[in-house]
Parts: structure tokens; C-alpha cells; sequence
């Protein structure tokens, strides 16, 4: 038994059992054994680890975003400090490659930049630290426990996040007997744990059911983020004047809770293989469900911030990159030295359909580059 299994068992053992939310947060990100926390000898990205991202491609992707905030700040008549805030900024790499970007491109951008790493993480901060002073940017960069701690700032600029939403802990329902029930884990099984269908008794969780288009049919099983409501709500709190950009895989609510979708989208991997096998070791494995990208443009509307577009990786990024492609004499990225990656994020075999893009603004302009080809029918 592994010590993060030993520290959950003793949680069930209180209670019988557990919220999945809960279970899902222990695996991924408690401060010494989760998934994305604990010390490991290999990579958790790239071709030796369990997912590739678009920052695994190479330096491209840093390139395009740095290219998109700097036309933010150009719209929004170039503010002084304009920060850039990242969360889930895993080993700091994208940090690097868009702040490299704003200092050989742009230097009256790069001294405007006031970068900001939110990482609750020891270990990551330790990790990004490192990196970021390597590169020589230490004396741009901040960093912060939390978000909310960064209200006394009154931060201007853009917030954004890649492949983080993905992994806020989720509840669990399903529908039995004409009613909605919450799984939870409980003990038993061959690995230790197992599934206890529960019921629903938060009234917060709900209320959330109600605003769903969700099927009515037995058996169906989906899951509900309200922790990424929660840091949408913030995000419109904190930020003073600006944009947020969310860049994950997902959906808007009418395809997310689809009829056909019995099972939803929660699921692990494992060395590039995806796997059902959601309880066993935990911290070992990455865990993950799908954005509801509709309930998180409503919970920033709630919150202040105006939904911009909301549109593919591939539109997106040739929205940005749309006046290097046309011979533009605008700040480039180099895509003609950099094919191979920039098909990889692009094209819809790869990253490009894979992956959303949501933007959202707070007093900020509406027209932005990456918005050019977004689709007009928004998020049902």
C-alpha cells in the first residue's frame, strides 16, 4: 500500500466513503504524493511521460500566445505594468518561450510584461523557479500561492491557463431510478477502492443539475465541475481590466451532456494509454474530464467578464498568426522555420480540433486576432 493510499483509506474509514471530487484532488495534487506535486524521475509530458501538450511541440505555441498579448496590450493602449498571470504553468517552459518572445520582438512590450506563475505547489515553484532564473527572466517574474491573493494588485493584462481545468476535481452523478444520484468511492474491490452510488444531498451541486441540459434516461453518468466555476468567478473578481484565455479540451453543454454521452468524458492516463482504471494507485496517473466550456463562460458572465468567442486550437492560433501567413511585416513567430510544429498544433488530426479556446474580457476591446475565424454560433 502506498502512503497516499494509506491517507485515503483513513479519510473512508471516518466516513465510509468519499466525494470523487475529494478522491480526485488527494490523486493529483496533494503536496507530497499527488500526481502533479509528488518528485518523479521521468517527465509527466512529452514523449516520456503521459500526455503530450501543445508546449511539448517546442517554443511555437509560447510564440503564437506572447503574439496575441501583445496585441492586448496594443488595444488597450499599452498599460504599464500588464500582466501576464498563468496558472498550471507546470515546469515554466511556456513562461520562457513567450517572455523570450517579447524580449527579441518586442522590447517595449517585454518592459511593460509583469509575469505572473500562480502555483500552489512547492515542488513546481521550486521546478519553475529554476528554469525562469536559467533563462534570465527572474526579475519579470511573480509568484503566488493563489489567485485571490492577487486582488490588492488590481492586475491589468490577461489571465490564461493551458490544459488546467481539465484537471479540477469533479463531482460525479448519475441517474437511477428516475433520480440523480452522486457517486463516491468507498473501500472494496481488487485495488482498494470502489464506486458507492450515493444521494445527492448538496444543495449547491443541485442547483448546478438544474441549469444542465442533462438526459433523464437510467444510467447515465456525467460529471460536474463546480471548482472551475468557482476559479471563473474569480478570475472575473481579480482581474481589473483585461482578458481571460482558456485553452483546454471540451465542450459546450449541448454536446458535453449529449443523449449519447452515457458515460462522460472522466478517464486516467497512463504512459500515452487511456484508461477506465480511475481508482487504482492513485498518484500515479493523470486524471481528467473534459471542459463544460458553456458553464464556464456563464460563471465569468456572473461574474463580470463579457464572452468574446469561444473557438477551436486551429482557428485560433491561425487567427493569430493570419498576417505572418499573409507576409505581413508584423512581429513574427517564425512559422515558416517551424512547419512541422505549427501543423501539429493546427491541423484537426492533431492538436488543432482537439483543443478550445475561450475568450472572455473584462473593459477591454472585442477584436482580437485570435477571434478571426471564430465561428458565430457561440456556446449553446
Amino acid at each position: 500500500m502506498t502512503e497516499l493510499e494509506a491517507i485515503i483509506r483513513g479519510e473512508i474509514l471516518q466516513m465510509r466513503s468519499i466525494r470523487f471530487d475529494r478522491f480526485m484532488d488527494l490523486a493529483l495534487n496533494h503536496p507530497l504524493y499527488g500526481y502533479y506535486t509528488r518528485r518523479q524521475e521521468r517527465p509527466r509530458t512529452g514523449r516520456e511521460g503521459d500526455f503530450f501538450t501543445s508546449v511539448s511541440v517546442g517554443p511555437l505555441f509560447g510564440r503564437l500566445l506572447a503574439r496575441q498579448f501583445f496585441q492586448m496590450w496594443q488595444v488597450m493602449g499599452k498599460p504599464v505594468p500588464f500582466s501576464i498571470v498563468e496558472q498550471g504553468a507546470n515546469d515554466g517552459q511556456l513562461a520562457c518561450d513567450i517572455l523570450r518572445w517579447c524580449q527579441n520582438e518586442t522590447p517595449e512590450f517585454f518592459e511593460a510584461v509583469r509575469y505572473t506563475i500562480v502555483e500552489p505547489s512547492s515542488f513546481l515553484c521550486k521546478l519553475q523557479q529554476s528554469r525562469i532564473e536559467e533563462a534570465h527572466f527572474s526579475r519579470k517574474t511573480a509568484w503566488f500561492l493563489q489567485a485571490r491573493l492577487m486582488t490588492d494588485e488590481k492586475p491589468v493584462g490577461v489571465f490564461f491557463s493551458n490544459e488546467l481545468v481539465d484537471a479540477f476535481p469533479v463531482r460525479l452523478i448519475t441517474r437511477k431510478n428516475g433520480e440523480w444520484r452522486e457517486f463516491q468511492v468507498t473501500l472494496g474491490g481488487e485495488t482498494g477502492f470502489t464506486w458507492l452510488d450515493c444521494p445527492l444531498d448538496d444543495r449547491k451541486l443541485a442547483d448546478a443539475i438544474k441549469t444542465l441540459p442533462l438526459p433523464t434516461v437510467d444510467g447515465y453518468t456525467t460529471e460536474i465541475n463546480l471548482h472551475a466555476r468557482d476559479w471563473m468567478e474569480d478570475m472575473g473578481q481579480i482581474l481589473t481590466r483585461g482578458y481571460v484565455l482558456t485553452i483546454d479540451y471540451g465542450f459546450p453543454a449541448s454536446v458535453y451532456y449529449a443523449d449519447f454521452r452515457m458515460g462522460g468524458t472522466l478517464t486516467a492516463y497512463l504512459n500515452h494509454r487511456r484508461t477506465d482504471e480511475i481508482l487504482v494507485d492513485p498518484g500515479s496517473r493523470d486524471i481528467t474530464a473534459h471542459v463544460d466550456f458553456t458553464s464556464l463562460a456563464r460563471a465569468g458572465e456572473k461574474a463580470g467578464l463579457a464572452t468574446l468567442g469561444f473557438v477551436d486550437q486551429q482557428r485560433f492560433l491561425m487567427g493569430v498568426a493570419h498576417d505572418e501567413l499573409s507576409e505581413s511585416e508584423e512581429p513574427r513567430v517564425g512559422i515558416a522555420e517551424n512547419v512541422r510544429a505549427w501543423n501539429t498544433l493546427t491541423h484537426p488530426n492533431y492538436l488543432g480540433a482537439r483543443f478550445q479556446a475561450l475568450l472572455q474580457a473584462k473593459d477591454a476591446p472585442a477584436e482580437l486576432d485570435g477571434l478571426r475565424f471564430s465561428r458565430p454560433s457561440g456556446l449553446p
